[in-house]
């Protein structure tokens, strides 16, 4: 259900507002005149929210706000509005629409550009349902219970603003206003960690973390009162939870409605009774990071990684899940998104690798790990070979103790398709003084760290190069 903006010629709002409008008042507009097609999407739902331009600085003034309008062949019809005229020229730099584009129009042509109408994006329509919320009345008799009723719908419009894009923090950080503005500490612990996330002085980020860490002493059973493990903040909200399924079925509804989560640990994973309620659970569409705590097995993973429901899965942590070297067979086009993959501690083989070399996104992989998965340097340089990982930044190979010297020069051979490659961890795979200079003399030019941690080495040989850990 998309929100549009449209746009309000100015003769026919100076019929309903007079040649002198005021802002704050409402004019109780109930409908819309237009047949553009690109107002459709508004038979699904949403909001209508009308604009229009006044001179002779061309502001921008938010005149209504049609909820749930219905096309009657003519118009666009809604209940009466209560939006008071509200000016809004400031928000025009923040407003960015679906098509990311946002207000970008010459001297004199704001109105012209806004002609076509444009779908907001909830962080859009967040920004638009505050500034209604502060634009003021003229109706002195408005009832308080009124009044706070539109302090709560812009509060739920905030929230859902900050659901929608859990990585934009435009709507966190009015909603942390607003709070701060009921008295509400919790606004004040999102506004500590958003400035917690920025440079500091080294003073002023201890006075902050300290404040911090007593509000969320003090509020954190109120605030995240759920059932589940693993939970992690991120500026102000919970980002990070854990538990079996079952616990996550019974808190899910209620930390999904609340909280902008993205990633999810899930804990007894097994393919027997685990990977169908797992794809069912309508939460995980919206999960960024999934790591499964279990032995998922060949069959499971290929059936998640397969599911439309992951399709959006940035990061999949798999480790010691008794994947097998059929495991990543059947990848094929799944997980079009993900750019970290962690397969450690699962028996693939180079069997396994070879099917990894088939997935049709292996190019888009920025962080790999292939720790303790049983594969050889004639595995690796197969999966290596003639490969373009244009953004892989970290490869993780440790504990293969088959792949020694001769891993190393795979990596080596392979360095023209690895750009960017930054950190290559060889820990206790068997590798030499002269593989760990092999790696360090390659040609790849982001590399800032090899670690050849519990392999026999002579420290004070390769002492020279700051970029090799042993």
């Amino acid at each position: 259900m998309p929100d549009l903006m449209a746009i309000v010629s100015k003769a026919i709002f100076e019929r309903e507002a007079g040649k002198q409008p005021a802002l704050g008042a409402r004019l109780g507009m109930d409908r819309y005149v237009s047949a553009n097609k690109a107002l459709e999407p508004l038979a699904g739902g949403g909001r209508l929210y009308l604009v229009t331009v006044r001179p002779p600085e061309e502001d921008l003034w938010l005149v209504a706000i049609l909820d749930q309008p219905k096309h009657d062949g003519e118009a666009w019809i809604a209940k009466k509005s209560r939006t008071p005229i509200t000016d809004i020229t400031k928000l025009k730099s923040k407003l960015e629409f679906s098509t990311g584009a946002g207000i970008k129009a010459k001297p004199g042509a704001l109105g012209m550009s806004l002609q076509t109408p444009r779908v907001l994006t909830a962080a859009d329509a967040a920004l638009l349902d505050q500034a209604a919320g502060a634009g003021g009345s003229t109706d002195a008799a408005a009832a308080p219970d009124a009044a706070a009723g539109a302090d709560a719908e812009r509060a739920d419009g905030l929230l859902a603003a900050i659901l929608a894009d859990p990585d934009s923090d435009d709507a966190r950080r009015i909603y942390a206003d607003l709070l701060v503005e009921r008295g509400e500490p919790r606004g004040e612990f999102i506004l500590l960690d958003l400035a917690l996330d920025g440079p500091l002085s080294i003073r002023k980020r201890a006075q902050l973390s300290a404040r911090r860490a007593e509000l969320y002493k003090a509020h954190a059973k109120r605030w995240f009162p759920y059932a589940v493990a693993g939970l992690r903040t991120h500026h102000g909200f919970l980002q990070a939870i854990a538990g079996s399924l079952k616990q996550l079925k019974i808190a899910g509804s209620k930390v999904f409605a609340a909280e902008p989560v993205t990633e999810v640990e899930v804990t007894g994973a097994s393919d027997d009774d685990f990977v169908e309620p797992l794809l069912a659970a309508k939460w995980l569409p919206r999960v960024r990071r999934l790591i499964l705590r279990g032995a998922v097995g060949d069959e499971g993973f290929a059936r998640l990684c397969g599911a439309p429901a992951l399709a959006g899965l940035r990061a999949l942590n798999v480790n010691g899940n008794e994947l097998g070297d059929d495991a990543l067979a059947e990848l094929g086009d799944g997980l079009p998104r993900c750019t970290s993959l962690v397969l450690s501690g699962n028996p693939l083989g180079d069997d396994g690798l070879a099917g990894l070399r088939r997935w049709k996104h292996l190019a888009g992989i920025e962080t790999l790990y292939l720790s303790r998965c049983e594969i050889s340097s004639k595995g690796l340089a197969a999966l290596l070979g003639g490969l373009a990982l244009p953004r892989l930044d970290k490869l993780c190979l440790a504990d293969n103790d088959e792949l020694g010297d001769a891993g190393a020069g795979a990596i080596a051979a392979s360095a023209p398709g690895l750009p960017r490659l930054r950190h290559i961890e060889v820990a206790g795979t068997g590798i030499s003084e002269a593989g760990v200079r092999a790696l360090a003399a390659a040609r790849l030019p982001a590399l800032r760290r090899i670690d050849a941690r519990r392999n026999d080495l002579d420290a004070d040989e390769l002492a020279a190069d700051p970029r090799v850990r042993v």
